[in-house]
């Protein structure tokens, strides 16, 4: 039986009530890729009329459509399964990193249909607005009933109630109201996040059909800086004021470099694609020394034997390997999740993450941790920011937020 949702506090109106239902059936029909009205009693505990009540209206607004099941083998009438109609309704998603800044419409099951990359900005205003604008070009045409919102990464710290940017040290962006100026004229409602959550939310939310999500596990960015997205039995992390799971800026080494941050020995100086970059320059002879190597091209190199950039990487690598360790004994994950270059120069730097993190601590803690590379490899935070406006139309199962209505038992109240 599904888990209960929690109910808000004060008196639910009824079109709260069936708009919860209609998020609680979409996520499992989502989930489920072809369930029927049978599976969905089951699975929920309400009754076939609740049920049928609920289905009928979401066939008749466009939602979904009914067909017998062309995989049933057995003797009989074939039953009939539901589906979302993935482009009934669009959700938008934008990263905002120097990078690679881009914004993309996306159907409901995460697949994206079209995509905007912005040419990076330091001035925060201009940039956002680029982004707005990206926006509303992606937008225009699309009738309002079907655009379910934008999801929008973040740089750094961030208040995500009003997408204010506190401190991204690395853009040199602190204060930067955001949220206002992305949301002025964007024409669809615009919730905000920080990246390496986001990312953690995209491992959760789309995972393989069929296949059980992971629930308790730290998903870690590695890019200018290193960031960390902690999803606790299905919910994502925030704190008392939105700033938990900072663990790039946990201090690693005693009297190490400062940080833009203005730590000292921060995580992400010494296991980050800019301190791989630095290792690399700063080993490799001086009559090679001229233009910077880039993260992928180091990787590159120590695919080919190149001395220096192997021993950058096994220098980040090692640090990274007691990062890990330093999660596992705080959190007990099913598994650490890592994007961004770790992702792809897995099969370089992996048994050396794993020789590190394996040398600290007591093999009990570690035996049972799973380090995996990203499912969505250098899409991770972008689909998250599709999830994070899909998982406040779809999801029904108090997973990802909190303010749900109770599913009702009785179709004469859904």
């Amino acid at each position: 039986m599904s888990k209960a949702i929690p109910a808000p506090r004060g008196a639910l109106k009824k079109s709260d009530l069936r708009a919860a239902n209609q998020r609680l059936l979409l996520n499992i029909i989502r989930e489920k890729q072809g369930a029927s009205r049978a599976d969905i009693v089951r699975l929920t505990g309400f009754s076939p009329s609740s049920v049928t009540f609920v289905v009928n209206r979401m066939l008749r607004d466009g939602l979904l459509v009914e067909a017998p099941d062309d995989n049933h083998s057995q003797v009989g009438r074939r039953p009939f399964t539901l589906r979302i109609r993935p482009e009934a309704m669009i959700a938008v998603g934008a990263e905002i990193t120097h990078l690679q800044s881009r914004v993309v419409t996306a159907d409901l099951y995460g697949n994206i249909l079209k995509q905007r990359e912005i040419k990076w900005q330091r001035d925060p205003r201009i940039m956002l607005t680029r982004v707005r604008d990206a926006i509303r070009s992606l937008t225009a045409g699309i009738p309002e009933e079907r655009l379910l919102g934008a999801g929008i990464s973040l740089p750094g710290t961030i208040d995500r109630s009003t997408g204010r940017v506190i401190a991204a040290e690395h853009l040199d962006w602190f204060d930067v109201e955001a949220g206002a100026i992305l949301s002025e004229g964007a024409g669809v409602p615009c919730f905000y996040e920080n990246d390496a959550k986001l990312g953690a939310l995209a491992e959760r939310w789309f995972c393989e059909p069929g296949a059980r999500p992971l629930e308790t596990f730290v998903f870690v960015v590695l890019g200018e800086g290193l960031g960390t997205g902690v999803m606790i039995e299905g919910r994502l992390l925030h704190g008392a004021s939105g700033e938990a799971s900072e663990f790039g800026h946990t201090s690693i080494v005693p009297d190490g470099r400062r940080c833009p941050c203005g730590g000292i020995g921060c995580w992400e100086e010494y296991a980050s694609q800019r301190a791989v970059e630095r290792l690399y320059a700063e080993g490799i002879p001086a009559k090679r020394r001229g233009k910077a190597a880039g993260v992928n091209e180091i990787v590159q190199l120590a695919r080919q034997g190149d001395a220096a950039a192997s021993e950058a990487l096994r220098a980040a690598a090692n640090y990274l390997g007691i990062g890990f360790a330093n999660l596992n004994a705080v959190f007990n994950p099913e598994a650490i999740v890592v994007g961004d270059y770790l992702a792809s120069a897995w099969d370089v730097m992996g048994d050396w993450v794993l020789t590190a993190m394996r040398s600290r601590g007591p093999q009990r803690f570690l035996s049972r941790l799973r380090v995996i590379p990203s499912r969505h490899g250098h899409d991770s935070t972008l689909k998250g920011a599709v999830a994070l406006v899909l998982s406040r139309s779809l999801a029904g199962t108090g997973q990802f937020h909190a303010d749900l209505a109770q599913p009702l038992p009785a179709a004469k109240r859904a």
